[in-house]
């Protein structure tokens, strides 16, 4: 690879796109006429918003509106009052502004009242009344205020009992609690705002009715309340005020502007130079593809990145302008920049590989934007999901691609230095191991002729139905074998909808027949007998050399040590929430009735022949393409992984799955993978059997296994038993030493028929 190469095309590239006075314009001056428009017609639009009052219909007796009511001009009455009276004994519609703190929180509230009749059937009859006004929308929520709530509520000294003896003031338990119903609906989403509104004040109410009890037995109502909180922003004298604003802001309009601004450069710089028949002349120069690739990768950072830093200064500016008026909302910190302009060197660096390896293949622009619009719809969810209220930089959202950069962005901007320092390694290998891959992918990309020379093709359902039923291949085509694992995966987020048994034990059976059979199986099925020419080779069923089966059991059970380690990095990276743990336990113990054999059957025979055949039989077959094994290992690994519900589960099946799927593509054959898969499941299964004999008990185990008690039936496919370090290192050396040998064993041999 020359240098000299890469700067003359790089300087050829950016020259080229400076001419494009459209994009210039979209990219550099566009934002610095929108921002300030939008800021100013976000002012201009206040002025015209406002909240919308909450109509509340109040429903009460006759006999209590003179109690729950004041005169705007007398002395309030004995009760606290609820509703406000006017001159003309006409009541208002608004609350008594006592129950408010600002004259404006109470015209929020706007009454409107009837009154009813008590009768043998109020409660239904009431609760009839308000379902009619909320569905005819007559009111927002409905208050019901029962005929005796003044019989109810404690009115003479004698419905209050002192016990001098304890000191305590309480209510004769003869004297029953009344009970106002607030009526709602939530199918209306002004009626739940209305009900909290409506509730803030029916409690601001009841402590005035408490602090009237207590001075009515000569008490200081501030007794109920002797403490007076201060609240002070110490972030004001430490120059973070403001900063936890600023770093849920920030952080999501850097990388959604380092992905646009890498959007359209690359489409102009591989399909727009398909369409303007340049790309011929760049490829027959003296420079490499992977040169080539380098170039355009560097051109395309340079606009993400001046794109990036444009708008971030022109958004900064704007929101300040639009925030400075709210209280506790300062400037950014002051290396906030600094830090956004670290994080959108690696940013770029992946948006633009991945953005180049998308557009290389897009014949036009028209359809370049139709391939890059997924990765924005893949992109949107890494950058909000660490937005969402209380998620926080640990090692599991590190180990994320994209999203680690946002809560690092966040805890740096907050000022949070030890924590990010603490998982900035890890963010970094994440970033720049998803760089290296995504540029790898765009230098294939640009290797392939039948991608860079691609003709344009015209989608005809009925030809390609025919030729679907007519034309039998012995493999699968990559695209297929990829249809095949998404289709999988849709099928497997269904089916998770599907009503369940009453009965525990039938339902499990059900659910994993249902699973292996209708889910895993039965679309290979489909696709085999559309399109298959051979069976055998379409699934691998080849015969494998005698030795490779024993090799696969005992690499099985040297992989049980592994895994486990394994599975304990995980949980520390991911534990399992309270609410799933407790489900897990459950699941245990309802479980534990089936037979061993029937857990064996159902957990480690079933799946080891179904998932055997469709993810290493069809979909690995149809992956396995010359020059790019890896990425077949890697994606079959990726659907069976995910095909297992549980996150942790996913992800040891995800690392099991390359183990099988180098099996089978060292044998040619799924036969030692079924091997390896019934093994490692059913060891599971009778591990805890295992432990109950006596040589458990032994020291020697427990120096080289590990401790029979830790067992602690945890979900993910692995059981809680802690290996100890001499064990899991000699379970690794073990293993090694296998590979070896069966790789060895398997060189340059053939399958026997």
């Amino acid at each position: 690879m020359q240098f000299r190469h890469i700067f003359l095309l790089l300087k050829r590239e950016i020259r080229d796109q400076l001419r494009d006075r459209r994009m210039l314009f979209m990219m550099f001056v566009l934002p610095l006429l929108l921002y300030p428009l939008m800021g100013m017609m976000f002012f201009q639009t206040g002025q015209f918003t406002r909240q919308t009052p909450s109509r509340v219909l109040v429903l009460m007796p006759e006999n209590v509106r003179e109690q729950l009511t004041a005169d705007v001009v007398d002395e309030p009455d004995v009760w606290p009052p609820l509703f406000v009276r006017n001159d003309d004994d006409i009541l208002s519609e608004h609350f008594d502004e006592s129950l408010f703190d600002s004259t404006a929180s109470q015209r929020l509230l706007q009454l409107q009242f009837e009154s009813y009749q008590p009768q043998s059937d109020t409660e239904n009859a009431v609760e009839k009344l308000a379902r009619k006004k909320l569905d005819e929308k007559n009111c927002d929520v409905l208050l019901v205020i029962p005929p005796d709530i003044f019989d109810l509520l404690p009115d003479e000294a004698s419905d209050f009992k002192l016990r001098i003896s304890d000191s305590v003031l309480s209510i004769n338990p003869e004297v029953r609690s009344p009970k106002p119903e607030i009526f709602y609906t939530s199918s209306n989403q002004k009626s739940p705002i209305a009900n909290s509104r409506l509730y803030t004040a029916l409690n601001r109410w009841n402590e005035l009715l408490g602090e009237f009890y207590l001075k009515r037995c000569h008490i200081d109502p501030k007794i109920a309340s002797p403490l007076e909180f201060i609240a002070q922003d110490t972030a004001a004298k430490t120059g973070f005020q403001g900063a936890s604003f600023w770093s849920k802001f920030l952080p999501v309009i850097l990388l959604l502007w380092a992905l646009t601004g890498a959007f359209y450069p690359s489409i102009d710089l591989c399909a727009g130079e398909k369409e303007r028949g340049t790309l011929e002349t760049q490829l027959c120069s003296p420079a490499g593809r992977g040169e080539i690739v380098l170039s355009k990768l560097l051109t395309i950072m340079t606009f993400s990145v001046l794109t990036s830093i444009l708008n971030i200064l022109c958004v900064g500016v704007t929101a300040y302008m639009l925030v400075s008026q709210l209280q506790g909302i300062g400037l950014p910190p002051r290396l906030s920049l600094f830090w956004l302009i670290l994080a959108l060197i690696p940013t770029s660096a992946l948006f633009s590989a991945l953005c180049i390896a998308l557009a290389a293949y897009a014949k036009s622009s028209k359809e370049g934007q139709y391939y890059l619009t997924p990765l924005m719809l893949v992109v949107l969810p890494l950058v909000m999901i660490p937005m969402t209220p209380g998620q926080e930089l640990n090692l599991g959202m590190a180990l994320i691609p994209v999203s680690g950069i946002v809560l690092m962005l966040s805890s740096l901007i907050e000022g949070d230095y030890l924590v990010a320092l603490q998982y900035l390694p890890i963010v970094l290998l994440v970033t720049l191991g998803c760089c290296i891959i995504s540029v790898r992918w765009a230098v294939d990309q640009f290797n392939s002729e039948a991608v860079l020379f691609r003709e344009s093709e015209k989608f005809n359902l009925q030809k390609w139905f025919r030729r679907l039923l007519t034309t039998r291949v012995s493999k699968p085509t990559p695209l297929a074998a990829i249809l095949c694992g998404i289709a999988i995966l849709s099928l497997k987020y269904f089916s998770t909808f599907v009503a369940q048994s009453s009965n525990l034990q039938i339902s499990f059976v059900i659910n994993v027949l249902f699973s292996q059979f209708c889910v895993i199986l039965l679309p290979v099925i489909v696709l085999v007998a559309i399109s298959s020419s051979s069976v055998r080779k379409t699934l691998r069923l080849n015969v494998p050399r005698w030795r490779a089966v024993p090799f696969a059991i005992l690499l099985a059970l040297f992989w049980h040590p592994i895994l486990v380690a394994i599975s304990q990095l995980v949980m520390y990276a991911y534990p399992f929430s309270n609410e799933l743990r407790d489900a897990a336990t459950q699941l245990s113990v309802q479980l534990s009735d089936i037979p061993v054999w029937l857990l064996i059957v159902l957990m480690a025979v079933l799946p080891g022949f179904c998932e055997e055949i469709t993810f290493r039989g069809y979909i690995l077959t149809g992956l396995d393409t010359k020059g790019h094994r890896l990425r077949a290992i890697l994606l079959t690994s990726f659907f069976f992984g995910f095909t297992h519900s549980i996150l942790q589960q996913s992800l040891l099946a995800c690392t099991t799955g390359i183990v099988l799927a180098w099996l089978a593509i060292q044998t040619r054959s799924i036969w030692p993978g079924v091997a390896f898969h019934i093994t490692n499941n059913a060891f599971f299964m009778l591990l805890p059997k295992l432990l109950e004999y006596p040589v458990a008990k032994s020291d020697w185990f427990r120096t080289f296994i590990g401790n029979p008690e830790s067992i602690t039936g945890e979900p993910g496919g692995t059981p809680g038993l802690l290996y100890g370090p001499v064990g899991v290192i000699a379970a690794c050396l073990s293993f090694a030493g296998c590979v070896y040998l069966f790789v060895v064993s398997c060189k340059n041999t053939e399958p026997e028929a």
